[in-house]
């Protein structure tokens, strides 16, 4: 084994004797959903034993970090009979953590699964020093607040008189899940960061950050962007404290978030100083009905104006041709347009469990 790799066993026990698994798949978000894409999920099956026992073991990359599921397929063998997409679906429905691990995310925040998935971090993995929530940390204050139709959640370490830094994310729904807040306190109190408000943004003029109603509302600048620069901003600056100097002023999007920011910023760089960009849809075709796509973000960025905007922006390895080289086209764009700009790829796939950490770099990025 060379050191690039690591060797990774897993295992699970038969839950139902009723109805034993007829296969059990390992569903790693970074992997076996590309292989299902290329036709060949046989890597990704367990071995069947004796007493109902199953185990898998591989070689894989030592930096790799995913979320993962173990999948019993209880129907119709997967081995031999590549599922279609309803089956796919149907499959993926039926994933459950692992039993003998005890890091995880929350329930909601993996696609095709309802409930919490395990994460498998590999030694080399990029560190999280800052998701743990410690008992030691203040929490500081965190409300939900109905805005008209929109819903945010407002974290503050400290109740202050003086004018913050403010830190934006879209999908704040997801975020709440895995309790981001834990991470912004730990920041602070290590000093790696000023202090700062927090802002998750939930829904937008009542459509949640779910399923169509996500992809619309992350997609149309009259939806998003109208409510950022014409709702949110003015009032977290009239009732938070919150400054508004754009230099300090950052917007935060993962997938169809990340196209959202970087589009705000590109329309209103006097008002969004600073994007954190996480895999980014910028392979996002638009539509005919006032959606935007990726091309004309990039191309929003091709002629710069005076004041350019900063950007922390990442991709997984795994995410797919499209979704990565057009991530790395914005990054030449925002580099030959003299934008001060921090790119990395690293090992995962399309993925909170990898965006956790990557948002905690991009804040300290932003605002160290």
């Amino acid at each position: 084994m060379s050191q690039s790799s690591h060797a990774v066993t897993l295992r699970w026990t038969e839950t139902d004797h009723s109805r034993p698994a007829l296969d059990v798949l390992v569903r790693l978000v970074a992997l076996t959903d590309d292989a299902y894409e290329a036709g060949d999920l046989t890597p990704y099956l367990m071995n069947p034993g004796p007493d109902g026992e199953w185990t898998w073991t591989a070689e894989l990359p030592a930096d790799l970090r995913t979320a993962y599921q173990v999948c019993p397929v209880r129907d119709l063998p997967v081995r031999g009979h590549q599922p279609d997409q309803d089956r796919w679906l149907q499959i993926l429905a039926a994933g459950v953590p692992d039993p003998e691990a005890s890091a995880g995310i929350a329930s909601g925040t993996l696609w095709g699964n309802p409930g919490p998935a395990s994460v498998l971090e590999l030694p080399a993995a990029l560190p999280q020093p800052w998701l743990a929530r410690r008992p030691e940390v203040p929490t500081g204050e965190f409300v939900r607040i109905e805005l008209g139709d929109s819903v945010i959640h407002v974290w503050k370490p400290a109740t202050s008189l003086e004018q913050l830094p403010v830190v934006i994310t879209f999908d704040g729904g997801s975020w709440v899940q895995v309790g981001v807040e834990a991470t912004f306190a730990n920041l602070v109190a290590d000093r790696a960061v000023p202090r700062f408000v927090g802002v998750l943004i939930e829904s937008i003029n009542g459509s949640e950050q779910r399923g169509p109603t996500r992809v619309r509302s992350l997609t149309h600048p009259d939806q998003f962007a109208d409510f950022v620069l014409r709702e949110l901003l003015p009032y977290l600056r009239a009732n938070h404290h919150v400054t508004d100097d754009p230099e300090r002023t950052v917007l935060a999007g993962q997938s169809l978030g990340g196209l959202a920011a970087a589009h705000v910023a590109a329309v209103a760089p006097d008002q969004i100083g600073w994007v954190i960009g996480q895999s980014a849809a910028l392979w996002w075709p638009g539509d005919d009905d006032g959606g935007l796509s990726g091309a004309a973000v990039v191309a929003a960025y091709e002629n710069p104006s005076p004041t350019r905007p900063h950007f922390f922006l990442e991709v997984g390895s795994q995410e797919g041709d499209d979704l990565r080289s057009e991530n790395h086209r914005l990054h030449q764009v925002l580099q030959a347009g003299g934008h001060t700009v921090s790119f990395r790829e690293y090992r995962g796939g399309h993925d909170l469990a990898c965006w956790q950490g990557g948002l905690a770099d991009g804040i300290i990025t932003a605002l160290q």
